[in-house]
């Protein structure tokens, strides 16, 4: 009898014991880390660039604010719609989109919602409230484990 109770219980742990035979998968790409404190103090207005990768497209009164996806936002002067001019960059690494009430900018930052204002070409951070977004992920929808610390802005193709 103990031998049948014991021989099944044997018998048994196969049905629990999974080998993963399926193939590794790596990605394709790499993310691109900011520590908290850098990513706190990221966000500045700079001079005109080109865009990298054109996202949505947000316009406030005489003003056109184009994402350039986890790099910031291109702003244009729109009070002549015949000729918008380019005047500056609004750099925030990790953002992905924004929205305006007011004089509030809205934007999320990587894992953060963060406003702020603009005046006289300085940005002032009113607020940010920390982690009210998921980790960005991969290109491919690869997630990574990371600390609080470690923040991912942007993916580098391998």
């Amino acid at each position: 009898m103990y031998f049948c109770a014991f021989f099944a219980t044997v018998m048994l742990q196969s049905c629990f014991y999974h080998v993963d035979d399926s193939p590794q998968r790596y990605s394709g790409y790499e993310p691109v880390y900011l520590s908290r404190q850098q990513l706190e103090s990221s966000i500045k207005m700079s001079g005109v660039r080109s865009m990298t990768k054109a996202g949505k497209i947000y316009v406030k009164d005489s003003y056109i604010f184009i994402t350039d996806e986890n790099k910031g936002f291109h702003i244009y002067d729109n009070s002549n719609p015949n000729a918008p001019k380019l005047t500056g960059f609004l750099e925030v690494p990790g953002a992905t989109d924004m929205a305006i009430k007011n004089n509030t900018i809205y934007i999320n930052q990587a894992v953060d919602l963060v406003a702020v204002s603009i005046n006289n070409n300085s940005v002032t951070v009113q607020k940010r409230i920390p982690n009210t977004f998921p980790q960005k992920i991969s290109p491919e929808g690869w997630s990574y484990g990371n600390s609080d610390n470690q923040i991912i802005v942007d993916w580098i193709k391998h």
